[in-house]
């Protein structure tokens, strides 16, 4: 053993290497292995060289995506970011105060301070840990991420701080792909460092960030931000949230559908105790806590419903809800604001906003709305709106598994309610479709709504969204988020306001109404009659439906829709490219408010201005936020065009004929307009306008039905509101433009007039409208005037037997098919009804004929004529039945178009 040990371990003094001889007898094997190791080595080296360039261009080119990927990321804004809670002022356009908004009325945002400490560290550590020490994004998060995507050769894992989850949430998308990832961690840090700076520390910020998560996380049932689900879970404010229930929350967000504590109890506790042993270990709370809080039953003190009251008082008007949408809408889209951001601000941000309300006529219009003598009397049924949200729950995607629905009907009693919903439900729910939210809205009311307009500069300066008090604050709008059919109010946007702005027609121009067929559609007018040849002006004044579609089929389809859209109708689908279109027969419909916007372009001359709720925003400091000066304003129409609709639709108020918003008319005041009603009287429509403003009325139900004995109630209301509105206002004309001239038409035909147009036997004679000058369409002289010999004691055509004595000559106005266009249906006293198809055969030796005069008659279908005289520019039919309905009407079978 010693020897062995000896040799292993050599004397002092000894060479250190005991086995020299050894290595001497290996050397010639080792020089020459190091040879072979020599000669390859450079090779290896050229390897190594080339890996490293490679690597450089990868790592280079990698490089050069990332540069273009941030070139091409916009920064987010954290301009006047105000996490301190102060009262923003309303001023009307007097720059009179009269509203407030305060912070906490704003449900859809609370402040940190109002978030229960428990509900914001179990989201810090479930979520982010490191949260308050990073600076945007997480290094060791990242790292640890990495190790497990490559071991599972996926992205699953992504360590995402807060901060990367809010820009995600709320600017990126949640696709897995390099290009989002590197966004959003640029973001991140970019955000966290602005916001430091802003705000005045990391902390601040930090806090901030936080904030903004929790109130903008997605928490199943569509539920957004802790205090909503706190409310829809536990039916409290997030601010008393237990730990326990805190816990519950945050797990949520993992993944919605599958941790609702509602639907997936068992789930959502798993996730439960893991928040609650994370903060356990991260020393937020103590073992006592952690095992109370284990304890608790969350799960049977659940709520999971939305309670509102109906009774509660709104705290503001429905203009300034209107206006607060736009004020948020544009912090959005010109200042960068997220949604949530930008109702804090509002809410929150000590803002002044100069609003363009007209304090007094917003207050006459409330009266007029809770006045229940100005509307007509319930039909004694209740309309039901039940909406209802299913969740898939075999559908684990939290952006595609919830469908919304909405059923309405109507029902004479509330057990019929009860019995409603319940069908909802069985059609709707099953095993693995449950519901998520619900709510049952009933009304007895006939509805309405109004809006009125500066025409001039597009201020917007009343509004009302409902009859009656209004009900709480955020409820339906019926003048701005109400689509409804328009009726015969389309008829000058669709049809008559392109036609003359493209000078296909004038006011004067003739076109003859008579029955037609568009593919299977034989439309009709409202009162089933057909006037023969009629003007422009005569279809407006009576709503004439032939006349309208005539209209638009001449203008064309695709140019009625370019100038629908230019009129500001944002809810016109490709459908809406039809002839229905001009009798208002839309797939949407439109809103109250673009409706005015609409008429209130040609009330200014042709130009469109959009609608504006507010002039000016300042921020808590003073400094201008939003300057709304420049709106959206564009020419729609020519003046001159402009013009001649409103000198035509003052018709409508003034005229003769049916003048079918007679009832709109202000004592001492120019009004034009145009009326509307839809089939069987389900919608009541009216746009009128003075040389100072323009208002727009809706009425009917929220369920679309007939409603019983409306009449004119909807131009009683418009009037009595405009009415007070224009109290001390001078009356004026609408101003005449230059480019205008008289043009003299034959009424038969609408061509240039001849000596013989004046000598019509039935009175067809000729007129005289205003055109524009430059108009080319009644360049032909009239041909359908001719003279023809009459015998007058058969009323035929003269023959040869008929004496000299029996014959007289007159004037008629003939088609190419042998059709009288000027006889009436009712043939006038002291005339003949002449029939020029047939000629007498009378033997003129014996007795006179049986002729008797004032014999109705068929006539091709005619049902009567215009019977104006020579230079009126109001021409009207004063022989037939005026004792009409206010406005037109068609038959469901009449309005399709194939």
């Amino acid at each position: 053993m010693s020897e062995t040990h000896q040799r292993r371990r050599p004397p002092e003094g000894a060479p250190r290497s005991s086995s020299s001889s050894r290595s001497t007898r290996s050397n010639p094997r080792k020089k020459k292995r190091r040879k072979r190791k020599g000669g390859s080595s450079g090779f290896f080296k050229v390897l190594l060289a080339i890996a490293v360039i490679v690597g450089f261009a990868v790592v280079g080119a990698g490089l050069g995506t990332v540069f273009g990927i941030l070139n091409g990321t916009d920064m987010l804004n954290t301009e006047d970011v105000t996490p301190e809670s102060y009262t923003s002022i309303i001023y009307d356009a007097k720059g009179d105060e009269f509203d407030k908004l305060h912070g906490d009325e704003n449900r859809e945002y609370v402040k940190l301070a109002q978030i229960a400490p428990y509900m914001q560290e179990a989201v810090i550590a479930i979520e982010d840990e490191r949260f308050y020490d990073h600076n945007g994004i997480d290094m060791r998060g990242i790292m640890r991420a990495t190790i497990q995507n490559i071991r599972h050769l996926s992205l699953s894992q992504g360590a995402s701080t807060l901060t990367q989850q809010l820009i995600k949430n709320e600017v990126l998308t949640n696709e897995k792909t390099f290009v989002r990832k590197v966004k959003e961690q640029y973001l991140a840090v970019s955000f966290e460092k602005s916001l430091a700076k802003q705000l005045g520390s990391k902390k601040a910020a930090k806090d901030y960030i936080l904030e903004l998560y929790l109130n903008t996380i997605g928490l199943s049932h569509g539920l957004n931000g802790v205090e909503a689900a706190a409310q829809y879970y536990y039916g409290k404010n997030a601010s008393e949230l237990t730990l326990a229930e805190s816990a519950v929350i945050a797990g949520i967000t993992k993944n919605p559908s599958q941790y609702a504590p509602d639907t997936k109890p068992e789930k959502s506790k798993e996730r439960q105790t893991t928040i609650l042993k994370k903060m356990l270990d991260l020393s937020y709370i103590t073992q006592g806590e952690y095992d109370q809080a284990v304890a608790e039953d969350v799960f049977s003190t659940l709520v999971c419903s939305k309670t509102e009251d109906d009774t509660k008082k709104a705290n503001h008007n429905y203009f300034v809800e209107a206006m607060i949408a736009q004020v948020a809408n544009d912090l959005v889209e010109k200042k960068g604001y997220k949604k949530a951001q930008a109702y804090d601000l509002i809410y929150s941000g000590g803002l002044q906003i100069y609003s363009t309300m007209d304090a007094a006529m917003q207050n006459t219009m409330e009266v007029a709305f809770t006045d229940d003598s100005l509307f007509p009397a319930s039909d004694g049924t209740l309309d039901v709106t039940y909406l209802i949200s299913v969740m898939d729950t075999t559908n684990p995607d939290t952006k595609s598994n919830q469908s919304h629905y909405e059923r309405k009907t109507t029902v004479t009693s509330e057990d019929q309610v009860d019995a409603f919903v319940e069908s909802v439900k069985k059609e709707l729910l099953d095993d693995t479709h449950v519901k998520v939210l619900d709510k049952v809205t009933t009304s007895r009311s006939l509805q309405a709504a109004m809006v009125i307009m500066d025409q001039h500069n597009g201020q917007v300066k009343a509004l009302v969204g409902g009859r009656g008090q209004k009900p709480g604050d955020s409820v339906f709008n019926r003048a701005t988020q109400a689509l409804r059919q328009q009726g015969s109010a389309m008829k000058p946007l669709a049809s008559y306001a392109p036609a003359i702005d493209m000078g296909l027609l004038m006011p004067g121009s003739v076109i003859i109404d008579e029955p037609v067929t568009y593919g299977s559609w034989s439309p009709r007018n409202w009162n089933g009659r057909f006037l023969g040849p009629c003007t422009v002006r005569q279809g407006i004044r009576d709503s004439m439906n032939i006349l309208a579609i005539k209209t638009f089929m001449m203008v064309g389809a695709e140019s009625s829709f370019k100038y629908m859209e230019s009129f500001g109708l944002s809810t016109l689908v490709d459908a809406d490219k039809a002839a229905t279109t001009a009798l208002g027969g839309l797939t949407q419909g439109i809103s109250v408010l673009e409706g005015t916007a609409a008429y209130a372009a040609i009330a200014n001359g042709g130009i469109y201005n959009e609608p504006q709720y507010y002039t000016v925003v300042y921020d808590h400091d003073g400094n201008v936020l939003l300057d709304n000066s420049k709106i959206d304003t564009h020419r729609v129409i020519k003046e001159t065009t402009a013009y001649m609709l409103t000198d035509m639709m003052k018709d409508v108020i003034t005229g003769g004929g049916s003048a079918t918003g007679h009832r709109a008319a202000i004592s001492g005041m120019t009004v034009a307009g145009k009326t509307g009603t839809t089939n069987d009287t389900k919608d009541l429509t009216f746009y009128g306008y003075t040389p100072y403003y323009t208002a727009g009325i809706w009425m009917g139900y929220d369920t679309s039905k007939v409603i019983a004995n409306g009449g004119s109630a909807h131009l009683n209301i418009w009037r009595t509101v405009m009415s007070q509105v224009h109290q001390g206002l001078s009356n004026k004309d609408f101003t005449k433009p230059s480019g205008l001239v008289n043009q003299s038409y034959c009424s038969a035909c609408g061509g240039i007039a001849t000596d013989l147009c004046g000598q019509d036997y039935y009175g067809l004679t000729a007129h005289t409208d205003i055109a524009a000058a430059d108009f080319k369409g009644a360049g032909e002289v009239c041909t359908v005037h001719k003279v023809f010999s009459i015998c007058k004691e058969s009323g035929k055509l003269a023959s040869d037997n008929c004496p000299a004595s029996s014959r007289m000559d007159v004037v008629l106005a003939v088609d190419e098919k042998g059709n009288i266009l000027s006889k009436p249906s009712k043939i006038p006293e002291g005339k003949m009804d002449i029939n020029i198809k047939e000629t007498c055969d009378y033997d003129h030796t014996n007795s006179p004929p049986p002729f008797e005069d004032n014999l109705p008659i068929d006539n091709g279908g005619w049902g009567g004529n215009n019977g104006n005289s020579p230079g009126t520019n109001t021409p009207g039919d004063t022989n037939y039945d005026d004792g009409i309905p206010d406005e037109n009407t068609w038959q469901n079978n009449n309005f399709g178009i194939n």
